[in-house]
């Protein structure tokens, strides 16, 4: 779901209190347009009905090619982060290799990115994916070869050197 704002939450009475009576502009001027509510309640209508339960089936079955190709890529052997969630991450240790792995990819028209040190530990860098419902299985089985061929050359040190 997209949409925009913020929330506090909180089971604490004080600051629910403090803020209904110091925060009161704050909280009274900053309220959703009818337009946000009416998406919001689309969204979650969307996701508890039907529709959502169909999306939430084929997305996951795309983690699940996703991780079948990548355990049977022997490139990609040990690169493939644990995560039984859409969200996926192959490491490319060094920010200069990752960094260089991303713009390859990106190149490819694969819109991903690194994540490097500090964000993550030293020698843990990654590319980030995320998989949506939307993405189509070719895209997928494209992706997983795409990565195949940064990894390849990333264990011959041509990726990195281009930096």
């Amino acid at each position: 779901m997209g949409c925009h704002g913020a929330a506090v939450v909180s089971r604490h009475a004080p600051l629910a209190s403090y803020l209904v009576n110091y925060a009161r502009p704050l909280v009274y001027s900053t309220a959703p347009g009818l337009h946000s509510l009416v998406a919001i309640d689309h969204a979650y209508r969307t996701v508890a009905g039907p529709e959502g339960g169909r999306r939430r089936r084929r997305l996951f079955r795309l983690v699940r090619l996703f991780r079948e190709r990548c355990r049977s890529a022997q490139e990609l052997r040990g690169r493939v982060l644990p995560s039984p969630s859409p969200i996926q991450a192959v490491t490319f240790p060094g920010n200069r290799r990752c960094q260089a792995a991303a713009e390859e990819l990106r190149r490819g028209e694969f819109d991903l990115y690194p994540i490097r040190f500090p964000t993550v530990e030293k020698g843990r860098e990654r590319i980030r994916i995320v998989l949506h419902a939307h993405n189509k299985e070719e895209e997928v089985v494209a992706l997983v070869g795409a990565l195949r061929r940064v990894c390849r050359r990333d264990g011959a040190g041509n990726v990195a050197s281009r930096l």
